[in-house]
């Protein structure tokens, strides 16, 4: 009689089985609904931010010169510091874009600090179809600062941030 037939492992089946299962529905709704509101909550604070400065910054042209156009030429090394939150709230459209790019909630923790420059960011390839897309105008990575997903539905990923250059400020090294 062989027993390794009649007998098989069930060990690797239970497992495997549990975790191809689809989430139910509603969990999936819940987190999704999760999702836009953080999404929708950040963007109702840029607008309000942006409307409320749009006077100060007006009367303030310090902050709108300093955000104005002008290359940097940032290189990998360089140290940088994020602009305020409100100087990158001047600069956003209203979807919370600058140049097509999101400004994430997550990034705001940053905003004010020191860093120096890991990338320079200027292609990329997407995941949904494997295309590799040359960047219109280039984005950087900072060293250390990643995403930490808390607004994104707990995604454990810690991508990197990508960051405009209007958005940083180059510091002498």
């Amino acid at each position: 009689m062989n027993n390794s037939m009649d007998n098989t492992c069930n060990f690797e089946e239970t497992p495997v089985t549990i975790a191809s299962e689809m989430r139910p529905t509603l969990v999936r709704m819940v987190r999704i609904f999760f999702n836009k509101l953080f999404t929708l909550k950040s963007r109702m604070k840029y607008k309000l931010m942006k409307r409320t400065s749009a006077n100060a910054m007006m009367e303030d042209t310090a902050v709108a010169d300093s955000t104005a156009v002008e290359p940097l030429n940032l290189m990998v090394g360089d140290k940088v510091q994020v602009r305020s939150l409100k100087e990158i709230t001047a600069t956003l459209d209203e979807k919370g874009k600058f140049k097509g790019l999101y400004f994430m909630p997550e990034m705001e923790a940053f905003c004010g600090k020191q860093f120096k420059i890991f990338k320079k960011a200027e292609k990329i390839k997407l995941e949904s179809n494997g295309e590799l897309r040359k960047l219109r105008s280039p984005s950087y990575f900072l060293d250390g600062v990643h995403c930490t997903g808390f607004f994104q539905g707990g995604c454990d990923r810690a991508c990197f941030h990508y960051w405009r250059e209007e958005w940083l400020i180059k510091l002498s090294n």
